[in-house]
């Protein structure tokens, strides 16, 4: 009777129970496998990565150069992403570029690219991190004279010592001819203004960059220390100037030369003044796009908002040389007619939020 009702009872059992056992071991073969697969993958991208970066190091050292690394750690099951460590590139002895670590995404899609500098035509993405990327500081400052102000002190210059890079996205196409573009992810990260771009565009010709057809973009810019960048260029000139000079240069922003000990109220003053010299260009300046940035930044000088995000899509297929046309043509018109104007070519939008 006993056996009668084991039988019964075992017949019920689900259908899962009966072969937990083949499963797991199946389960366990397959696991195995894929992680052999996978550390014979990417040890094969390893060491085709260490040999391409070899060749680069000997083509470096016949132009004076020399590049080292401390280790390549690849990994991945489905695509391979390598990351190498303290990566530093010299010229004639001296440091020129140092990155912390180095991450190249999804390296066998990277590879196309080889493909793609012969002219050949690709579809490919490209996926790549740099942390603690850090120039000498002699071209730092170089970079900032040229492009702001070379009235930076010591304090500004170390806040750019050091920056984080990312570069994503994906191409499909040839040199002379890209039909697709995508930039998913372009950021400086920093930390005075953190910096991110994206975009998509379609028929990228370098015989014709104007036919290029700018789906869409975004910009975005992000407050972390501008006021330690405006309150150290006032105070170094400050500091060049006689002491009768200082309180009539100071005037013009509601302080002091007391108050420049007191770096938190300065930076206000300072920005507010900035902020208003801004406003007063306002009725002067031209093209829809360039007052509401005018007006982010306002906002952003006064401690209003700390991100500007400027976005663009286009409406109607518009290539680039239209864009520019119906940009040109909407500066001429109030900011209500321009912005009917456009909505239907290509909608640009300011976001200080």
């Amino acid at each position: 009777m006993n056996e009668a009702v084991d039988v019964e009872v075992k017949n019920n059992e689900p259908f899962y129970k009966k072969y937990i056992i083949h499963l797991s071991v199946a389960a366990a073969v397959i696991v195995v496998g894929v992680s052999a697969f996978s550390h014979y993958k990417n040890e094969r991208v390893k060491g085709e990565l260490i040999k391409a970066l070899s060749e680069y190091q000997d083509s470096l050292v016949l132009m004076g150069g020399e590049m080292k690394y401390d280790s390549i750690d690849c990994s991945g099951i489905i695509s391979t992403d390598c990351e190498i460590e303290a990566l530093k590139f010299s010229m004639l002895g001296q440091e020129q570029l140092s990155i912390g670590s180095l991450r190249l995404g999804d390296v066998e899609s990277l590879s196309e690219f080889k493909a793609f500098s012969k002219g050949e035509s690709v579809k490919a993405s490209f996926d790549i991190e740099a942390d603690e990327v850090a120039l000498p500081k002699p071209i730092i400052a170089q970079m900032i004279a040229q492009n702001v102000s070379n009235a930076f002190q010591q304090n500004t210059l170390s806040k750019l010592s050091s920056i984080n890079f990312a570069f994503k996205g994906e191409v499909e196409g040839n040199q002379m001819h890209l039909k697709h573009l995508e930039i998913d992810q372009f950021r400086l990260d920093n930390a005075i203004m953190p910096l991110e771009f994206s975009m998509s565009a379609r028929d990228v010709s370098s015989s014709a960059p104007d036919s290029m057809i700018l789906e869409e973009f975004a910009l975005s810019m992000e407050n972390r220390a501008i006021g330690d960048v405006t309150y150290e260029s006032v105070k170094s000139f400050v500091d060049s100037l006689q002491e009768e000079e200082k309180g009539i240069f100071l005037k013009e922003f509601a302080l002091t030369p007391a108050d420049m000990s007191d770096r938190k109220k300065a930076s206000v003053a300072i920005n507010n003044a900035i902020a208003k010299r801004f406003e007063a260009d306002l009725p002067a300046t031209s093209g829809i796009v360039e007052k509401e940035l005018i007006r982010a930044m306002v906002k952003m000088l006064k401690g209003q908002t700390d991100t500007i995000v400027l976005e663009g899509k286009n409406q109607n297929d518009l290539t680039m040389v239209k864009i520019q046309s119906a940009l040109q043509q909407s500066s001429t018109m109030s900011e209500e007619e321009a912005a009917k104007y456009m909505s239907d070519k290509f909608k640009i939008e300011v976001k200080a939020d």
